[in-house]
């Protein structure tokens, strides 16, 4: 038995090492991207940035400092797509909407925006306050803390007692299907997110994919659009005016933080 502990415990101490490892290396690599912008070798800079992204790490500073540094470069759908990746995890920041706005006066298209109810845009910037698996735990714990009143009030004899714990279930229980809700939501837009940014100069969507489609509209980098279907290396995607047609899938890239 104490031979399997010490096992465990080495292969914990090694699991530990290499995560310690990885977090210095990533800690190196961002503070050298800084130096860098800071140096003004901002192209180094931006290379240092999405280095890390391609590595899996995924932060508010590291997608905003990426899409400066795209910006100065002059690489516009790299800095529009890094701030949408900031915005998922912060999206109430203004400095990551001011310069996102200031990244989209210098894209081609002026589509016209289809806009949301107020209340499903709040309901969705309010998932994203918190991770998806924050939501999820909140919308256990108040489940069960609402069987736990549930059972209080089916065998408690004082009627008060039995009036409050009521209602306070029924309280309890809603707040666990809003919680639910804000984390499917906060999936959906994150995980699952279907935005994406066109990264071609010149892209023209088609009927159909493949080259024998007619050609519907003509759009430019920079431009978000909304990925509809996936049929091998095509994507049907939907402009913000509702246009839809497919396209080559390299050319476009994801929102996904």
């Amino acid at each position: 038995m104490k031979h399997v502990i010490c096992i465990i415990g080495g292969l914990l101490m090694f699991l530990m090492t290499i995560q310690a490892d990885d977090t210095k290396e990533e800690r190196l690599l961002y503070d050298q991207a800084l130096t860098e912008y800071q140096n003004n070798n901002f192209e180094e800079s931006l290379e240092l940035f999405e280095r890390l992204i391609a590595n899996g790490y995924s932060s508010y500073k590291l997608y905003y400092n990426a899409g400066n540094a795209a910006f100065k470069t002059g690489n516009i759908p790299a800095s529009i797509l890094n701030y949408e990746k900031a915005l998922l995890l912060k999206p109430f920041n203004e400095d990551a909407k001011y310069n996102l706005e200031i990244a989209k006066t210098y894209t081609v298209d002026k589509l016209e925006v289809i806009p949301e109810i107020f209340f499903i845009r709040w309901f969705k910037l309010v998932s994203l306050l918190l991770h998806t698996n924050t939501w999820s735990l909140i919308s256990i714990a108040c489940f069960a803390l609402s069987l736990l009143l549930l059972a209080v009030f089916l065998f408690s004899a004082r009627y008060k007692l039995k009036k409050a714990t009521f209602i306070l279930a029924v309280t309890v229980f809603a707040i666990s299907l809003l919680s639910l809700s804000l984390a499917f939501t906060n999936k959906s837009l994150t995980l699952n997110n279907k935005e994406a940014i066109v990264f071609e100069p010149v892209l023209t969507g088609t009927s159909s994919p493949g080259t024998g489609g007619n050609e519907l509209f003509v759009i430019h980098e920079g431009t978000k659009v909304e990925v509809e279907d996936k049929l091998g290396e095509w994507y049907e995607i939907k402009l913000s005016d509702g246009t839809v047609g497919w396209v080559p899938m390299n050319f476009v890239k994801k929102i996904i933080p």
